[in-house]
């Protein structure tokens, strides 16, 4: 495949921070299912209440799971991301931030419709301003932050 000769960075990266959940963290999850499977009881609305069970299931479910680690690769056609191909057409603008952890982030602005910005983790062999000159190559620069769901999702330690 043409893809495979023109990477010029590759790394691989978590597909996102784990971190263990204490027992309480469960219990309050399942309290507040709880209680609004009984407000939606109360109103005789049972499909919502099955609904939240549903919900509470998978984010238990979700929350216990490990990450896969994700191979990375930056090459002349475009951003590949484990399975997904993130070609120079379909990304807007790219930025270079740093997370909590003081790791370098690479947040990409792409053409899909449901979750626009990519989070990427910049590998510690990789430089980051060799990554951001070579990628001004190909996408403008334009500042931005994480999603508000990635930043939620962080806050409530998922």
């Amino acid at each position: 495949m043409l893809h495979d000769q023109t990477i010029s960075f590759t790394w691989e990266t978590d597909e996102f921070t784990f971190k263990e959940k204490r027992r309480d963290w469960y219990w309050i999850v399942g309290a507040v299912a709880l209680a609004f499977i009984v407000v939606a009881i109360i109103m005789h609305n049972y499909l919502f209440a099955f609904l939240i069970g549903i919900a509470a299931f998978l984010v238990i479910m979700t929350a216990s799971r490990q990450p896969i680690v994700l191979p990375i690769e930056v090459s002349d056609k475009g951003i590949k991301v484990y399975d997904d191909m993130h070609n120079y057409d379909s990304i807007f603008a790219f930025w270079i931030t740093y997370n909590k952890k003081d790791e370098p982030v690479l947040l990409l602005l792409t053409s899909q419709r449901i979750s626009p910005i990519v989070s990427i983790v910049i590998g510690d062999e990789i430089d980051p301003m060799e990554l951001r000159e070579y990628l001004l190559k190909f996408v403008e620069e334009q500042e931005m932050q994480a999603s508000l769901t990635d930043r939620i999702i962080d806050r409530i330690g998922f």
